[in-house]
């Protein structure tokens, strides 16, 4: 992919991003608490193997033109908030998303996930809204 391509796509890339993660929180999370505790970590296992695909390359994209943005003259404020979402991701849901897998059904865990995801949903959020400004100008 062209690096001037990758730029035009970030915002947009951005956008889908936050998207993902409102859906997730709104409608995903939530239902993990309405899960039957036997077929717990094997929906859960789907879900994250599923997801995995839309998010990942999502994730890649933002962390390379990001970065490839900021060292092309642009503010470092779009990497910064990549980073802390990157941050946030590997400190609080990477965690909670193996406990979920390994002990399975855990009330607990999934309250934390979901009060962990929403910092996350903000930053997402603050990107989305700060790459859109810049794209208007």
């Amino acid at each position: 992919m062209q690096i001037s391509l990758l730029f035009k796509l970030l915002p947009s890339i951005d956008l889908a991003m936050a998207a993902v993660v409102w859906l997730i929180y709104f409608c995903t999370y939530p239902d993990f608490a309405r899960w039957r505790s036997e077929n717990f970590r094997e929906h859960h296992q789907s879900y994250t193997s599923r997801v995995g695909w839309v998010v990942g390359p999502l994730l890649l994209l933002q962390i390379v033109g990001h970065f490839l943005a900021w060292r092309n003259g642009a503010p470092v404020t779009g990497f910064v908030l990549v980073v802390l979402t990157w941050v946030f991701t590997v400190i609080w849901s990477i965690p909670a998303h193996r406990r979920l897998q390994q002990e399975g059904y855990n009330l607990e865990v999934i309250n934390h996930l979901t009060r962990t995801h929403i910092v996350r949903t903000l930053v997402w959020s603050v990107l989305a809204i700060y790459s859109l400004k810049n794209a208007v100008g």
